[in-house]
């Protein structure tokens, strides 16, 4: 299971051992970060590792927007799409969340699928 279904479990902790205790302890932790909503959307990873890496690109760059309009400079770079969610600022997260909020309104006013025949006007 590569990049797990959620994208909460990597390679690297699917070869290592743990001792049972140290498990549990992990185990606990990682349930309860997926047990929030917004981290565990950012976090996920439907598809490949490169398409969650570009959705989470389009949620800082919209996440970055909302910043500027607020007065503050922008927080997030490119390379910030690797990150997972509970490394964030808690106030980075609220722009996250701000911007995720702000995707999720635009999804639902475009239709599932734009042919690419529209590129044409026929005026």
């Amino acid at each position: 299971m590569n990049g797990g279904f959620m994208g909460a479990i990597t390679q690297s902790q699917e070869t290592r051992k743990l001792p049972f205790r140290d498990f549990c302890v992990e185990w606990r932790e990682n349930a309860k970060i997926n047990q929030n909503v917004a981290c565990r959307h950012f976090n996920a990873n439907h598809n490949s590792q490169e398409q969650a890496d570009e959705d989470r690109e389009v949620i800082l760059f919209r996440a970055n927007r909302i910043a500027e309009r607020q007065g503050k400079k922008k927080p997030f770079r490119t390379s910030d799409a690797k990150r997972r969610f509970e490394t964030f600022t808690e106030a980075e997260r609220e722009l996250i969340v701000l911007a995720m909020n702000a995707e999720s309104k635009l999804g639902r006013c475009l239709p599932k699928f734009i042919s690419i025949a529209d590129r044409t006007l026929n005026l």
